[in-house]
């Protein structure tokens, strides 16, 4: 008997030992340094909602739900010409790590709607977003957000582009 329960013990140790750490324990660091910035003639918003999700059946449209959900705009001119991000994540959390998996499972969205442009149509095929709450001297949240996404033609072509974001979001003062 006093062999079994050594052995269990034994067991017990090496597969706490051998566990990897779960990466949502992991404390996420962003450096703060080179901030990315707003296309040359674009006007960019960075900002984030509590309480919300993806509209149907378009996502811009956001509706209320469960999620915090971030928005990242660059509209040229009068919003002739824009693009957007959109990444929701679980309300509850103060850092969040989106995976290539999450992206292409439909966790980020993005859109350049433009009905006179002549414009590639493109879609996602790859991506990453970590981020983290901040708070500024006012006690006001802020997350700070650092990460790519990776987009490719819709038809056969070799066209490929990135967006890349390394900014502030602030909450948006419109609501939903």
């Amino acid at each position: 008997m006093k062999k079994i329960l050594n052995l269990s013990l034994l067991m017990i140790v090496m597969f706490s030992i051998s566990c990897k750490k779960n990466s949502n324990d992991e404390k996420i660091e962003i450096d703060t340094n080179n901030l990315t910035t707003c296309p040359k003639d674009f006007n960019c918003t960075y900002l984030y909602h509590d309480a919300a999700d993806f509209g149907e059946p378009f996502f811009l449209n956001l509706k209320k739900g469960s999620y915090k959900v971030f928005k990242y705009s660059a509209l040229l001119g009068y919003g002739n010409y824009a693009k957007y991000v959109y990444m929701r994540i679980p309300m509850n959390v103060t850092q969040f790590s989106l995976t290539n998996k999450q992206v292409l499972a439909g966790e980020v969205k993005f859109a350049n709607p433009c009905t006179s442009c002549n414009t590639i149509g493109v879609k996602i095929v790859g991506g990453s977003f970590k981020g983290i709450k901040t708070s500024t001297s006012f006690g006001v949240p802020k997350w700070l957000l650092d990460g790519q996404l990776y987009l490719g033609s819709i038809t056969p072509s070799a066209y490929r582009d990135t967006i890349r974001i390394k900014q502030y979001f602030t909450l948006d003062p419109t609501g939903i």
